[in-house]
């Protein structure tokens, strides 16, 4: 990745420094807008009908730990994208093998699909990699997948054996925050979807959350007390969640990134009252 000042690469990449650190966002794929109402309960005033694009993505940091990768985007396995990340990262001299690790936020497919090739071969042979234990868990209770769509059990079926081979041999699991590296700790977030995570960056100083789906969208930051009625597979849990991380990264002056924010996807929040904030994108 080629050290420069934040700069926005085009309308699928953004480029942003924390500290000593080089962080590249590419955008893997995007949905038409949707009302916030399908998604949020009981939507402030007036924001009811706020068209939400829901861009999925994923981040490359260099950090003196090596090259990390936190999620995988969709892959090529479910059909063309109106961005690909792997082109996005190609870009940018960023190849495969140039992976350390790979930060699992959680384990839907548009985070995961990308890390396993067409062929059935890892997508990055010398990363290893970081995920909770209850994603480990639910990828080998066969019950708990029953209850999901047949095309997300179609997908797990294709890309699972080979991704857990790799991370029974180059895998780290964890149940409660903790430190992957000197400069990034792993912080449970549940509720979204089995052992959801986030990932802490810092440097010099900087401090960046890596928030992957605790929020789809700033205004779910902004009033983080609302449930999404649409995403999340334990609504009061996530809640729970959105709250703690809106406090800790108000509280921080820590960047926010989410993996479906529309770009530049980073911001920083602000309190202005009891579960309420406001977003100010950065370097927009």
């Amino acid at each position: 990745m080629k050290p420069s000042e934040e700069e926005r690469l085009d309308t699928s990449a953004y480029r942003i420094r924390v500290g000593a650190f080089d962080c590249l966002i590419v955008k893997d794929g995007s949905t038409g807008p949707s009302p916030l109402s399908v998604m949020m309960a009981d939507p402030p005033a007036g924001l009811a009908g706020t068209p939400i694009t829901l861009l999925a993505g994923l981040m490359a940091v260099d950090t003196p730990e090596g090259r990390v990768l936190i999620d995988g985007g969709n892959g090529t396995h479910r059909g063309e994208r109106t961005h690909v990340a792997e082109e996005g990262l190609a870009a940018e001299e960023i190849e495969p093998e140039s992976v350390d690790a790979i930060l699992i936020t959680h384990g839907d497919f548009d985070h995961i699909g990308g890390l396993v090739r067409e062929d059935g071969v890892v997508a990055y042979p010398n990363a290893r990699y970081t995920l909770h234990r209850e994603l480990w868990n639910f990828w080998h209770d066969a019950e708990a997948q029953a209850e999901y769509p047949e095309e997300a059990q179609a997908l797990w079926r294709k890309i699972l054996p080979p991704l857990i081979q790799s991370i029974e041999q180059r895998g780290t699991l964890f149940d409660d925050e903790c430190e992957v590296s000197p400069s990034i700790r792993a912080i449970p977030a549940l509720g979204h979807r089995h052992g959801h995570t986030l990932y802490r960056f810092e440097s010099e100083g900087a401090k960046l959350l890596h928030i992957g789906d605790a929020a789809v969208h700033p205004l779910f930051l902004e009033y983080p007390d609302r449930l999404n009625i649409r995403h999340d597979t334990d609504r009061e849990m996530a809640r729970d969640s959105r709250r703690m991380l809106a406090a800790r990264a108000a509280a921080e002056g820590a960047m926010v990134v989410g993996t479906h924010f529309e770009l530049p996807g980073v911001g920083r929040l602000t309190p202005i009252g009891e579960d309420r904030y406001t977003w100010a994108p950065v370097h927009s």
